[in-house]
């Protein structure tokens, strides 16, 4: 050894780590990434969610680290640039898991070897004995092993500090488990960073994101600056491409678009409105962690591809489902592009608009009537006395009340007319009589402080108390005897120190929400262009999904709010008891949607 290198190797160790910004650190030192589409060195304003995670996954506080993904998103070369900075900087034993010893070796010649080899201070870290074929890459101060997940053995004996895996939806169960054991003696440097596209409802892999703050990634809308997450349901299709009764495909292509759920922009479909959008995005927690440092990131393929594109595939898929029945093109979509865990849900995954084109305060000339004989009409020729057809649904929470009002045509067709919070009781007399709602139109939640609701609403307003049950229908009597319906016969509950007993209706869960989505789906039931926000949001908070062979609506992930949802089911509970919903149209025929 020569005087020129021992110097250089005593400078070295004499060399500070890098403790500035990771991002900065790989745009000066990542030359190329050699399979990129776009050539030269590494940009963060490309993938501006891919520099978040990296500078997440660099703070030494968390100590778990899940990232949810669609396909070709930047999930492999998020793992790949943070492997260049931690060997340059925080080098310690490391070991990055593919699904199987094949796919991890391919990946590391592939791959990782490439990478590192234009990034030079890496480069300039591998041991001269080390071979590059092999799987177990030698640095100066670490080791990186490249092993398949499947294989225990390879989980096995190895004391690390930090794991990485990716396509963590594919593993064993308790793989992820045992993965994560061996940066154990590291205690609180040991950094676990699991990758993977959506998995299965309940897997291992699902669990433990949930088990995060689940944190989703917003864009800023380019008119509004409103911050928002990228979801399915902003998606507009072009009405257009569907006038023949079936999708031109080539039409959804080129005029899909993404409305703004703050401004209602619709944005247009180009890379330059994505790069604009996602300029100034964040990461955006959506629930606390199960514990301290455990950091859950999650975007999906709209922040990236053409939503024209999404929505062919998306078609594509649920034609295979009406012709053959085929659920594998759903299944693909939800899991590789939306990013998010497949389960055998009910309904469309068709999301075209469901605001209507008017306002909240706008007239509606096809609103139906009561008359004094309990008969059903449209507005002209309504006689003296008739009422409006309009119910409320109301969700008691504590201290507070989300309130519903819907006005109802004869044909079953629906506009929501109002939707908000109250604090009181008399905010909501004062909103019932606003909208001109017959007492007997007005459904309240009894399922959480029953004897309030049951006074309140029940013996003092002469309100309906409801609540919502897991049994799946009741036999009722009726005209013919007894029949089966999924709403009880009414029930009489004495209050005390009230004459007036309240009025309870027990209701089948499930197929209350079956019947609302089914007409959300007919463009039946339809919401203003100016709904409040969260309406959309807590309207759509809930997914159907079988569980223990038995179907039931459950919270999506991420999601914690659904008063909408529970408010329009019992608005539409009051209407189904009217047999209003399901009626054939008449002089309506002409109304199919609310376009």
């Amino acid at each position: 050894m020569n005087k020129d290198e021992l110097r250089r190797i005593g400078l070295e160790v004499l060399r500070p780590s890098d403790d500035g910004d990771i991002v900065r650190w790989l745009e000066a030192n990542v030359s190329s990434i050699p399979d990129s589409p776009m050539p030269g060195p590494f940009r963060s304003d490309r993938t501006p969610w891919i520099a978040e995670a990296l500078r997440i996954a660099a703070d030494p506080e968390v100590r778990m680290l899940t990232i949810q993904a669609s396909i070709q998103s930047g999930k492999s070369l998020f793992a790949r640039l943070y492997l260049c900075w931690m060997i340059a900087n925080k080098p310690g034993p490391t070991m990055l898991l593919q699904a199987t010893d094949p796919e991890a070796r391919d990946f590391s010649i592939r791959s990782l070897r490439p990478l590192f080899n234009c990034c030079e201070p890496v480069a300039r870290r591998l041991k001269p004995e080390d071979s590059d074929r092999s799987t177990t890459i030698d640095f100066d101060r670490m080791t990186l092993y490249c092993r398949g997940a499947w294989n225990e053995a390879n989980l096995q004996r190895l004391s690390l500090r930090t794991v990485i895996g990716d396509e963590a939806w594919l593993y064993p169960r308790g793989h992820i488990g045992e993965a994560s054991a061996r940066v154990t003696a590291f205690g609180w440097m040991g950094k676990r960073i699991f990758m993977s596209q959506g998995g299965t409802a309940g897997d291992e892999w699902t669990q433990i994101h949930e088990s995060t703050d689940m944190r989703e990634w917003h864009f800023s809308c380019p008119k509004c600056g409103a911050l928002q997450p990228w979801e399915w349901a902003q998606v507009r299709l072009p009405e257009s491409a569907k006038e023949t009764g079936t999708w031109d495909l080539l039409a959804v292509a080129a005029g899909t678009t993404y409305e703004c759920r703050s401004c209602l922009e619709r944005l247009p479909d180009n890379n330059a409105t994505r790069l604009e959008a996602n300029a100034k995005g964040a990461f955006v927690a959506t629930k606390p962690a199960s514990a301290a440092g455990y950091v859950g990131l999650h975007w999906n393929a709209l922040a990236c591809m053409s939503w024209g594109e999404l929505g062919v595939l998306m078609l594509k898929a649920a034609e295979a489902v009406d012709l053959y029945a085929d659920e594998e093109g759903r299944r693909l979509f939800k899991q590789k592009r939306l990013a998010l865990p497949w389960s055998e849900e009910g309904g469309a995954i068709v999301n075209l608009e469901e605001a209507g084109p008017y306002q909240a305060g706008d007239d509606w000339p096809h609103e139906a009537r009561i008359t004094p004989k309990g008969e059903i009409v449209g507005r002209e020729g309504a006689p003296e006395g008739s009422i409006r057809f309009r119910t409320v649904g109301i969700d008691v929470q504590r201290g507070s009340f989300w309130i519903a009002v819907r006005g109802w045509a004869k044909t079953g067709h629906s506009r929501l007319l109002h939707y908000g919070k109250a604090e009181t009781w008399e905010q909501l007399d004062d909103l019932v009589k606003r909208f001109e709602v017959n007492r007997g139109l007005v459904a309240v939640d009894s399922g959480d402080q029953s004897d309030t609701v049951y006074r309140e609403a029940g013996a003092k307003r002469g309100w309906k108390c409801t609540k919502g049950s897991g049994q799946l229908d009741f036999t009722v009597r009726d005209r013919n005897g007894t029949s089966k319906r999924f709403y009880s016969d009414k029930q009489k509950v004495h209050v005390p120190g009230y004459a007036q007993r309240a009025e309870l209706i027990v209701f089948s869960a499930l197929a209350a929400k079956d019947i609302l989505n089914g007409l959300r789906l007919k463009k039946l039931h339809t919401y203003p262009a100016d709904a409040p926000a969260e309406y959309p949001e807590q309207l759509n908070a809930e997914v159907r999904v079988i569980k223990n062979g038995r179907p039931i609506w459950q919270l999506r992930a991420g999601k914690r709010d659904n008063h909408a949802l529970d408010c329009e089911v019992m608005a539409m509970l009051i209407a189904l008891r009217w047999g209003l919903v399901g009626r054939e149209a008449s002089e309506l025929g002409d109304l199919p949607s609310e376009k």
